[in-house]
C-alpha cells in the first residue's frame, strides 16, 4: 500500500499531522512535491471504519502511527484487541503473498472519510531495503530465485485484453472485458494514462476513452500515442519544442504499427499481469531467512500489459551503480565491486524470467524494440531527447531487425550531431545525480529524510559550489564565466541553490 514505510508520529503526539507530508524533503521542486502530497480527509471517520473491521475492538485506540511513502499515507493502527481487485485476484489466483483487504473505498470523496482508502492487514517481516546491505551474496541470489518463483505464479495467469483489473460490481467502468463472475478488465489505472507525471501532479487532463481496455496492440499503441500528444501539447513548452516532439510521436506511431505485424513482436506482447515496482522497499521478508518472502505491497499501478513492458525493468537490487571516473575516483574500487555484484544479481534475475515463457520471450526481443514499445507505455516517450535517441537507433538497426519497408526516421547529419551533444549532456547529468545520491545518501530524485535535511544541505551546497568552480576553470577559450555558470546549472540535476 505504501512505497516505503517508516514511523513518523503517533496519534496522540502533539506533532501528529495526518494531512501534510512530513517524512522528507526534496533537493528538486520541493514546494510543488510536498504541496501535491497534502491530503485533506476525516481521520476519525477512517478510524471508525478500521474499528468495524477489527472483531472485538472498542473505540479506544492504543496507537496510530503515520507512515509515509512516495504517493500514499499509511496509518498503522493498534486496537485494544483499482488496487483492491488486483490484491484479491493475485492472492486467490496466483498465491502471491499480499496483505488481506479488510475494507476499502475507490470513490474520491470516500464517503465520510473524504478520500480513497484501503484498510488491510499489516504485513509482517521487514522491508528488503532495510536488510539488503547486511545480507551476504549467497542470500541475495537465494532471495532473487525465491522472487522469481513468486512471479512465476503471476505469469501463469492468462488474459484476453490489456488494462487494469476491476471487481464485477455495480460501479465498475462502462467499458470492460470479462474474466469471470468476480473480475473484469477495464481502463488502465496508471498515472500516465490520465495525464499525471511521476510525482502524481497532473500535466494534462486526459478525457476518458483512451485508457482501454484493449484487445489488440494497434489500438493500445494508438491510444497511448494520443495520450502522449495531449500531454505534450498542454505542457506549456516552447511551440517549436512541442511541434518537434509531436512529430517524433507520430513517427513512433508509424514504427510501432509496423512492429506490431512482426512475429517476434507479437510473441513478446502477450498480456501479462506483473508487479509494477519491484523495489526493495515494496518487498517484505523474514529477517532471519530473507529468501522467505512474506509480502509484496504497492500494487496500485499494476495492470495487464504486453510482456515487453515488465521485460525492460530491472529491480533496484539488481541495478548497476553508475560510476563517474572523476567524481567517484576516491571510491572507484568499492563501486567497481558493487557493479560486479550487481551484475551477478542482474544475471540471476534475467535467468528467472525464463521461468515464465511469456516474459522470457519478451526479454529475447531486441533491446531497442523493447525500449521503444515499453517507453510509450511508461511515459518515457514524452522526453524529446530520449525519444530521438530511440528512433535514431531504430533507423540504424532497421534492416537487421527484419522489419518490412523503410524506417520513417532518417535523421540528418546535423540532427545526429545535435542528438549526440544532448545525450552527452544527459549522461553527465545522470552520472552527477548518481554521485550525489551516493555522497549525500539521498534518493536519485533528491529526496532526503526530514531528520537529515539540515545535515545534508550544507554538504550539498558545497558540492554545487565546487562543481560550478570546476566548470569555470575548465571552460572553453571563447566561453565567459557566466557561460560556464549557465552550463553548470544546466548539468546540475537539482534546483536547490
Amino acid at each position: 500500500m505504501a512505497r516505503q514505510l517508516r514511523q513518523d508520529t503517533t496519534y496522540k503526539d502533539t506533532a501528529f499531522d495526518p494531512y501534510s507530508y512530513s517524512r522528507g524533503r526534496w533537493l528538486d521542486q520541493n514546494v510543488r512535491r510536498r504541496g501535491g502530497r497534502r491530503l485533506d480527509f476525516n481521520l476519525d471517520a477512517l478510524l471508525d471504519v478500521a474499528i468495524k473491521c477489527s472483531n472485538g475492538a472498542r473505540r479506544e485506540i492504543v496507537a496510530c502511527e503515520k507512515r509515509e511513502g512516495g504517493f500514499n499515507r499509511v496509518f498503522i493502527i493498534d486496537f485494544d484487541n483499482g488496487e483492491v481487485a488486483t490484491l484479491n485476484y493475485v492472492k486467490a489466483k496466483a498465491n502471491v503473498p499480499v496483505p488481506r483487504v479488510l475494507a476499502w473505498s475507490s470513490k474520491p470523496d470516500g464517503g465520510l472519510v473524504g478520500i480513497e482508502y484501503i484498510i488491510m492487514e499489516h504485513v509482517s517481516g521487514v522491508a528488503l531495503k532495510d536488510i539488503w546491505s547486511q545480507m551476504i551474496e549467497l542470500q541475495h541470489i537465494e532471495f532473487i530465485e525465491s522472487l522469481g518463483k513468486v512471479m512465476k505464479g503471476l505469469c501463469a495467469l492468462n488474459f484476453g485484453a490489456l488494462g487494469s483489473l476491476y471487481l464485477n460490481s455495480a460501479d465498475k467502468p462502462k467499458r470492460t472485458h470479462p474474466i469471470d463472475e468476480n473480475y473484469c478488465i477495464g481502463p488502465h489505472c496508471g498515472r500516465q494514462s490520465w495525464g499525471y507525471n511521476d510525482d502524481e501532479t497532473i500535466e494534462a487532463a486526459i478525457p476518458q476513452g483512451f485508457q482501454g481496455p484493449w484487445k489488440d496492440l494497434s489500438c493500445f499503441f494508438a491510444d497511448l500515442i494520443h495520450i502522449s500528444k495531449l500531454t505534450v501539447d498542454r505542457r506549456g513548452s516552447p511551440q517549436k519544442e512541442v511541434e518537434d516532439l509531436l512529430q517524433l510521436l507520430e513517427t513512433s506511431k508509424e514504427i510501432l504499427q509496423a512492429l506490431g505485424k512482426t512475429t517476434a513482436f507479437q510473441e513478446s506482447s502477450i498480456p501479462l499481469l506483473f508487479h509494477p515496482d519491484l523495489h526493495a522497499r515494496n518487498i517484505f521478508v523474514d529477517p532471519n531467512d530473507p529468501k522467505q518472502i512474506l509480502g509484496l505491497i504497492d500494487w496500485q499501478s499494476a495492470a495487464i500489459e504486453p510482456a515487453f513492458v515488465p521485460a525492460v525493468d530491472t529491480p533496484d537490487f539488481a541495478e548497476e551503480p553508475l560510476l563517474d571516473k572523476t567524481l567517484d575516483a576516491d571510491i572507484a574500487h568499492d563501486v567497481s565491486e558493487m557493479q560486479d555484484h550487481a551484475q551477478r544479481c542482474k544475471k540471476t534475475w534475467a535467468a528467472m524470467a525464463f521461468l515464465c515463457p511469456k516474459l522470457g520471450k519478451a526479454t529475447m526481443l531486441e533491446p531497442v524494440l523493447c525500449r521503444l514499445a515499453a517507453g510509450i507505455s511508461s511515459g518515457y516517450a514524452d522526453d524529446g531527447t530520449a525519444l530521438r535517441s530511440l528512433l535514431a537507433d531504430m533507423g540504424k538497426e532497421w534492416k537487421g531487425l527484419g522489419i518490412p519497408g523503410v524506417c520513417p526516421c532518417q535523421p540528418s547529419e546535423a540532427d545526429e550531431k545535435l542528438l549526440n551533444k544532448e545525450l552527452d549532456q544527459l549522461e553527465s547529468t545522470q552520472r552527477l545525480r548518481a554521485h550525489l545520491a551516493r555522497l549525500l545518501r539521498c534518493e536519485p530524485n533528491g529526496w532526503i529524510e526530514e531528520q537529515r535535511w539540515d545535515e545534508v544541505v550544507p554538504i550539498y551546497r558545497e558540492q554545487y559550489a565546487e562543481f560550478v568552480s570546476a566548470c569555470i576553470v575548465s571552460r572553453e577559450e571563447d566561453e565567459t564565466e557566466e557561460d560556464a555558470k549557465r552550463k553548470a546549472d544546466v548539468l546540475w540535476p537539482f534546483d536547490l541553490r
